[in-house]
């Protein structure tokens, strides 16, 4: 099993991690990752249109209403409680009370690298995902400036930095096992990571192709679907016991003696 890093207490890390994207830091974060995430999910096209936003400031990350869309259901913890009023449910996000296979697309939005276990969550949201549905995930890029500045917060317990690296490369892995085919990948905040002067947060961002940004969004497509027997196989299969090969049947008489 997994070892991950300690995290605090919820009713620390989310406000934490609140304050932090009101600071010119993390509103820029957020105004680069916005525009990558909302063409991840304009790009879906399936039939369904109900979509999941899994996020610590779900009030801050506006998606595009999609062709048919009918509703974006907002769930949050318990400590975001009294944090966010636009919350739909209140949940753990570890056992979403979600019914299977009944949401289109799910985002995921700086929640995996903050929760005690990620695996755990990613088999909830393939639980809930329908067939052919869309994930999309927004994680901090372990491998960027960004990743770097949270070796300083690491050493304060700052409880923003006291978060999971995860790779692409991992996350990828992770899907795969649980029946997802990735789609792409995009990057976002090619800049420095100060608040201090506002010349590193003001300039234009580089290409979202190029690997070294300080977040990134990762889509998939679950490609398994539910197993259910067809009545043809049904029929095949009560054949097959109606006339055994060894001669074992419900309707077996005794032969006569002379």
């Amino acid at each position: 099993m997994s070892q991950w890093r300690s995290q605090h207490a919820p009713d620390a890390l989310l406000p934490a991690l609140r304050q932090w994207f009101t600071t010119p830091l993390g509103r820029t974060v957020l105004n680069d990752e916005l525009p990558l995430i909302n063409q991840a999910v304009s790009d879906y096209r399936g039939p369904g249109r109900h979509l999941l936003k899994l996020s610590a400031i779900p009030e801050r990350v506006p998606l595009n209403s999609l062709p048919g869309h009918t509703r974006q259901f907002h769930l949050g913890s318990l400590n975001q409680y009294g944090y966010s009023q636009v919350l739909d449910a209140i949940g753990d996000f570890h056992q979403l009370p979600v019914a299977n296979e009944s949401q289109d697309i799910v985002l995921l939005h700086h929640l995996i690298e903050f929760v005690e276990n990620p695996h755990r969550v990613l088999r909830e949201v393939e639980r809930v995902i329908t067939p052919h549905g869309k994930l999309v995930v927004c994680v901090i890029n372990p491998y960027s400036l960004l990743a770097c500045r949270s070796i300083l917060g690491r050493f304060k317990r700052s409880p923003m930095w006291q978060n999971h690296m995860l790779s692409i490369g991992r996350i990828q892995d992770w899907l795969s096992l649980l029946g997802f085919e990735l789609d792409g990948v995009s990057y976002g905040f090619h800049r420095l990571p100060v608040n201090r002067p506002t010349f590193f947060l003001d300039h234009k961002c580089a290409s979202s192709k190029l690997p070294m940004g300080g977040v990134y969004v990762l889509t998939a497509t679950k490609y398994r679907a539910p197993l259910t027997p067809s009545m043809d196989a049904q029929q095949v299969r009560s054949n097959v016991l109606r006339h055994p090969v060894l001669g074992a049947t419900r309707n077996w008489k005794p032969v006569p003696k002379n």
